[in-house]
């Protein structure tokens, strides 16, 4: 009696259809797991991080004063060590700032030019790692303070990394920049900027010497630092034009 009920049962179409629903739903499941563990190794790694705010990719091309569509550009070529340079920043700069560059007259473009050697080029990478992290012309007024009004003659990479300490800069991405090819490619870049600006001048108004300071007034050579009559005269002269 209990084999008919067995042999009606397996022959009972409903039976199957239940039988194979279940069976699909196990093969269904099955699949899924083995598509997510091989989705989960062949996954590809997260992206790297961006670049943090104070990274030097996010620095712009050269540390500038006053808006960008200024009539008259005046570009500098200085250096942290030389007096002449001191003696343009303490005495000059602030009348042209106040006269011309925050009125909108004026763009100002600081570009380094080193004559005095290692501990020079040491302070321009220092300015470059400054202005790598926005604060160029902070620690450029604050190096010349420090060398000229203060005394302190050469600097090292530790007086350098407490000027950037005590300017609230990253300490750890300023002494990572410091000696970096980065900011030795910032020196040289200038470098070829100052030998484009001389290329394209005419044989009538090449210096007849290259030193500190150095400006070019739309493009007019003005070598070192002069009074400010001077940088009114030729500024005046160019917004006429």
């Amino acid at each position: 009696m209990s084999a008919k009920k067995n042999v009606s049962l397996v022959s009972n179409p409903i039976v199957w259809i239940v039988i194979l629903a279940i069976a699909a739903a196990g093969a269904l499941i099955a699949i899924n797991w083995i598509s997510s563990r091989s989705a989960k190794r062949a996954a590809p790694a997260p992206p790297p991080t961006q670049p943090s705010s104070t990274s030097v990719e996010n620095a712009p091309e050269q540390p500038t004063k006053g808006v960008a569509d200024a009539p008259v550009t005046i570009e500098e070529f200085a250096e942290f060590y030389c007096p002449f340079c001191a003696r343009h920043l303490f005495q000059t700069f602030p009348k042209i700032d106040e006269e011309y560059i925050r009125p909108g007259l004026v763009k100002y473009v600081f570009h380094n030019l080193i004559v005095h050697g290692e501990v020079a080029q040491l302070a321009a990478q220092a300015g470059e790692c400054a202005h790598a992290q926005g604060h160029f012309w902070e620690y450029h007024d604050r190096l010349f303070y420090v060398i000229f009004e203060e005394g302190k003659g050469h600097l090292n990479e530790e007086d350098l990394q407490s000027l950037a300490r005590e300017l609230g800069l990253d300490e750890e991405a300023f002494a990572s920049c410091l000696n970096s090819d980065w900011a030795k490619a910032q020196i040289e870049k200038d470098r070829q900027i100052l030998q484009e600006f001389l290329a394209k001048l005419p044989e009538s108004e090449k210096p007849r010497s290259i030193g500190t300071p150095l400006f070019f007034i739309n493009g007019h050579p003005l070598v070192g630092a002069w009074p400010y009559e001077k940088f009114k005269a030729m500024i005046d002269a160019e917004l006429a034009k």
